[in-house]
């Protein structure tokens, strides 16, 4: 069985403000604390931590009508990963993120969780323009 966890954040921005960071692929290191680079060759993204490793993920969808984005990471240890990525408009200033992630060995997802929490705390921060 397969462990998930799923975090959300309202945003008070527009979502295709919010879409315009969370959805673009190479601009993951921006809002999300843990990675220093992130750039993208055809459907792989390639994102490096701040002590150097480098993880592979193969970008699986980027919907930018549905504001969607799935990606999958391609590490030995995870023998299953899909993060999903949605962007919601409640009104037109004003977006909920949720980001779920799915892996098998149950644990990866919430140790990944917990770095996703980080990650929509950080792309708040930066979209409402807050210090």
């Amino acid at each position: 069985m397969i462990g998930s966890i799923r975090h959300q954040i309202t945003i008070d921005r527009s979502a295709d403000d919010v879409w315009r960071l969370v959805g673009d692929p190479p601009r993951l290191s921006e809002w999300f604390p843990d990675f220093i680079s992130s750039t993208v060759e055809g459907s792989t993204r390639t994102v490096t931590s701040a002590s150097g490793i480098s993880i592979d993920e193969e970008l699986l969808v980027v919907d930018s009508i549905l504001h969607r984005l799935q990606y999958r990471l391609e590490l030995p240890i995870v023998t299953f990963h899909r993060g999903t990525i949605d962007v919601i408009e409640l009104d037109e200033a004003k977006s909920l993120v949720v980001y779920a992630t799915d892996a098998d060995p149950r644990i990866m997802a919430m140790v990944i969780g917990s770095a996703t929490a980080r990650a929509l705390r950080e792309a708040k921060r930066q979209l409402e323009g807050a210090t």
